[in-house]
């Protein structure tokens, strides 16, 4: 009996000192959300993967509103507490996180309560996020803030946040220069999102805060602690766009080539060209132009797998043969694609609904004008509704449009759009003399660079 007993106390004694060891490698999270009509019913922890938010864990809410969470840490870091507040930019509730960590959240719609048996350096952490929560209003999308608010608030802001980031000096060096740069990367993120986000009123294109002239730099970016912070990837790519919508130069689609003169760091590089190329929509001609230029610093096994299968989805239809359609002409006569046979075809995909295709009919008339007579055909296709053929008969009678002129018979239901997953238009599809598809998401009329891949196909 007094063997079973020892056993026992022994067990239980080993039990105890191996959940403290394990503990020591943990952080604890409880809270409580106060907020009527909350609709989540779980709260999301996000740590940092390479300058965005990435998912550590997540937790139910329970019936009295109650969450919490018990993570590992391996190295200090900031974590992200979101119970669907994150992307609409409200609250920011960002933690740092060191193992034994022992911390109480009380939530309400507005803010926290922070306490705890141990907090760690989460106190000055949270006043941090209240000069985000300041910027935050200007840089959500639907906020009817305009620059007449916000020029007002700027100066105000940034020299609260300096004041602020000259006030950190804790025992913890790493970590001063951390939130550092997170209180500066804050306001830059969020003011340059502010010229992104439609507004009721604009300023003039010159018009700008003083305070951003003093953010543009040659060397721009050189730290490579910006991944430790869930928005570093979009300061750069705000930034970038920033400067190629807001310079004294007219403005221009972002060139990533360009870009990485003010990347100096290679981790960010890498890190900055993957996203840059994942977002950017390029055609297989716009890719091929630049990639000698950005492969060379695509040196991560991430970049490298990303690389692969971006270039296989690039090609993905290339040299496939095209659908076979048979569409209605405005005088009720059937066209097919097989009798473009010989010819290289350009077709449009368009809707008179559509403002962006017919801001394209202007150069797409200049094309056809220009390459008359050669082995070409344009061909614009309509997907439009049934319902209204005669007002897209009208409007190709008004217009004075050239080329054939077709339209589907079930708009976005009809084959050629599903057949080459068109949910969005305008749309243009390339093929070559055989038939067979050369691009299925070809350069627009409008695209200097589509003249000169025509000009070479014509000479092949």
């Amino acid at each position: 009996m007094k063997k079973h007993i020892l056993h026992f106390i022994l067990t239980f004694i080993t039990v105890q000192m191996s959940f403290a060891a394990n503990f020591s490698e943990y952080a604890v999270i409880r809270g409580t959300i106060s907020i009527p009509d909350l609709k989540a019913k779980e709260v999301t922890l996000y740590n940092v993967e390479e300058g965005k938010p990435a998912v550590a864990a997540t937790a139910k809410i329970n019936t009295s509103g109650e969450f919490g969470f018990m993570v590992p840490v391996s190295a200090a870091g900031f974590y992200y507490v979101d119970y669907g507040q994150m992307k609409g930019r409200n609250q920011l509730i960002r933690l740092y996180l060191e193992p034994k960590l022992d911390i109480s959240l009380s939530i309400n719609k507005e803010n926290y309560v922070l306490s705890g048996k141990n907090v760690g350096q989460n106190a000055i952490v949270q006043k941090a996020n209240e000069i985000y929560n300041e910027f935050a209003p200007f840089s959500r999308l639907g906020e009817n803030v305009t620059y007449v608010e916000f020029y007002p608030f700027i100066d105000k802001g940034v020299a609260k946040a300096e004041e602020f980031s000259k006030s950190i000096k804790t025992k913890d060096a790493a970590f001063n220069k951390l939130l550092k740069l997170a209180v500066a990367t804050d306001v830059e993120e969020l003011t340059y999102t502010f010229f992104r986000m439609p507004r009721t009123a604009f300023p003039d294109k010159n018009d700008r805060p003083a305070v951003i002239k003093t953010w543009e730099t040659d060397q721009k970016f050189t730290d490579p602690d910006l991944l430790k912070l869930q928005n570093g990837v979009s300061l750069m790519s705000n930034y970038f766009f920033y400067i190629s919508m807001n310079s004294t130069a007219p403005a221009k689609r972002l060139d990533i080539v360009e870009s990485l003169i003010h990347i100096t760091n290679p981790a960010l590089k890498d890190v900055y060209l993957r996203d840059a190329v994942a977002t950017s929509r390029m055609k297989i001609e716009e890719y091929e132009k630049i990639a000698p230029s950005i492969k060379p610093f695509m040196i991560s096994e991430a970049s490298k797998a990303f690389l692969l299968e971006y270039e296989k989805v690039l090609h993905k239809n290339v040299g496939q043969k095209g659908l076979d359609f048979t569409y209605k002409d405005i005088n009720d006569k059937p066209v097919s694609f097989s009798d473009f046979k010989g010819k290289f075809v350009y077709i449009d995909l368009w809707a008179t609904w559509c403002g962006p295709c017919k801001a394209e009919i202007p150069h797409m008339k200049k094309i056809e004008e220009d390459y008359h007579g050669k082995n070409i055909v344009f061909v614009s296709l309509s997907l439009d509704k049934a319902k209204d053929a005669q007002k897209w008969k009208d409007f190709v009678t008004k217009q004075e449009l050239k080329g054939i002129q077709l339209m589907a018979d079930k708009d976005f239901g009809s084959d050629v759009a599903k057949n080459y997953d068109v949910n969005a238009i305008p749309r243009f599809l390339l093929f070559d003399t055989k038939g067979n598809i050369i691009n299925a998401d070809a350069l627009r009329p409008s695209n200097p660079e589509l003249r000169v891949q025509l000009d070479k196909l014509l000479k092949s």
